[in-house]
């Protein structure tokens, strides 16, 4: 019962993917139509699902290794190729430091690649035997992605331990969430889902009843904690379904073993409170973030085990975030674009300091930056808030009253040396979407939607137009980037004013 990803074969679909979000955070993902060898190298394969494969793939240019998801789009359905590519479209919705990020898609007639971060750390599996703190850690933040996409409509329906991957083999990395294929978006609170779906040892009982909502992500949180915390599975007769749905409906999974024995009572207590089989007593998973076990507790790399969650003043100063979000409020808003698509791209071992930033501000454990939080924080370096305002506003690409992960990071970039040549070079790619070699007013149109109207569009344009021919070269996209432009367009600004 694998997860997958689909493509339908009539191009429509796919250029419906390209328009339908309004904002630019929401349109990161690159789209191609050409030959994915032309620009990765794809190798080893590292995972098989009902309808395709996962390998790792080297990019041509950049030699930085990525994974490539193949799907034979031959062996599926019209109804299933437009699923899927409804899956693909709610990635390219969300937004939060532990769920996997799209980058690009691949078409071809009978296949499609889609292409995401390689996560070198592998999956739970890898890590396995946990000591309760480690457990306690990677489950918070598997909680953190869940409530953030729950918050927003997403029910993922095939959590288990090979759909959370660590992003890297250091100690300290972090974890995400993969895999949408089988997930399902636009979820009212209590709407009844039907489809039976998911993998059977991580399975709600009332999934296999054939009626459930939301909650059955709550019950999977629950087996994977169980499997972290009593290195056993909680429930084997997969054989059966009959028998395995009556030991799920009686709860009857072994919390006397020895491994688990030794736990906490926290910790056997949220394993408790989330394999509950009566769905109206098991918590929502706003209610799983306030139990004890995960409730205020560090999701970032700690060496003390009693450490807690992680005060501003302990990842960036005050002075620096104030400073950084200034100069970025103050950037023109063609540049902003390509720090957010340099942030999307960005690699998660190299913005640590900025993820525990983020969270250290997110004091609500929302996914997002609300103002009142950033408030808090800007207040205490001599901001009024009509000024904290205004730096919220532009932070706040897509104008909806929040700042999410990405905005961030590309607020905080150009002070952390993520400018480099090879990340540019990728920004201006992903901006120049039909390989023309120029960046120009269809394109910024392309990646922003419907949240620009055409002649703010054409003021970008012209803001880093220095040749002043209608479009964007390389050159003068890395002149506008690096905050340099040439001395004949100085000189002119100059005789003008």
């Amino acid at each position: 019962m694998g997860a997958c990803l689909g493509k339908k074969e009539k191009p429509e679909v796919h250029r419906s993917l390209r328009t339908q979000h309004k904002s630019a955070k929401q349109n990161m993902m690159r789209q191609r139509d050409t030959d994915i060898a032309q620009f990765y190298d794809i190798d080893a394969t590292i995972g098989r699902g009902s309808i395709g494969t996962v390998a790792r793939a080297k990019h041509k240019e950049s030699s930085k290794w990525y994974a490539v998801k193949t799907l034979q789009t031959s062996k599926m359905s019209k109804d299933a190729l437009e699923e899927m590519m409804n899956e693909i479209a709610i990635m390219m919705g969300l937004d939060h430091p532990n769920i996997v990020r799209p980058l690009e898609l691949f078409q071809k007639k009978r296949e499609i690649y889609f292409i995401i971060p390689y996560c070198s750390g592998g999956d739970l599996y890898k890590r396995a035997p946990y000591t309760e703190h480690h457990a306690s850690r990677y489950i918070a933040q598997v909680c953190d992605a869940v409530a953030y996409m729950h918050k927003f409509g997403v029910v993922h329906r095939d959590l288990k331990f090979e759909n959370v991957l660590f992003q890297s083999k250091a100690p300290e990395s972090e974890v995400v969430v993969i895999d949408f294929g089988l997930a399902k978006a636009k979820v009212a609170r209590d709407k009844r889902l039907h489809d039976f779906v998911g993998t059977l040892y991580s399975m709600a009982p009332e999934v296999l009843r054939g009626s459930y909502d939301a909650k059955c992500d709550v019950w999977s949180i629950g087996v994977i904690s169980y499997m972290m915390l009593a290195s056993a599975m909680p429930f084997t007769r997969f054989d059966d379904e009959e028998l395995l749905l009556r030991d799920l409906e009686a709860e009857r999974y072994d919390m006397r073993r020895r491994c688990i024995r030794k736990r906490s009572e926290d910790a056997r207590d949220f394993v408790r409170s989330l394999l509950k089989a009566k769905v109206k007593e098991r918590p929502t998973m706003a209610a799983v973030l306030k139990l004890p076990w995960i409730k205020g507790k560090n999701r970032d790399h700690e060496p003390s085990p009693n450490s807690e969650r992680a005060s501003f003043s302990e990842t960036l100063s005050e002075q620096d975030l104030a400073g950084s979000l200034r100069e970025y409020s103050a950037t023109s808003a063609i540049r902003r674009v390509g720090l957010m698509v340099i942030a999307h791209r960005t690699e998660a071992d190299s913005v640590r300091t900025l993820r525990k930033a983020f969270r250290a501000i997110d004091t609500g454990g929302e996914g997002y930056i609300t103002f009142q939080e950033l408030e808090d924080v800007l207040a205490k370096n001599g901001h009024s808030s009509e000024e904290i305002k205004d730096i919220f506003n532009a932070v706040d690409h897509a104008n909806d009253q929040r700042i999410s992960y990405t905005e961030f990071l590309a607020a905080m970039l150009d002070g952390q040396s993520h400018l480099q040549e090879d990340a540019l070079l990728d920004a201006f790619d992903r901006i120049d979407s039909d390989d023309s070699g120029f960046i120009s007013f269809e394109n910024l149109r392309d990646l922003l939607g419907r949240q620009f109207s055409p002649q703010l569009v054409q003021q970008m344009i012209a803001d880093a137009d220095f040749k002043e021919n209608g479009v964007i070269d390389y050159e003068e996209f890395k002149q506008m980037m690096l905050g340099s432009r040439p001395a004949r367009r100085l000189a002119d600004e100059a005789a003008s004013e």
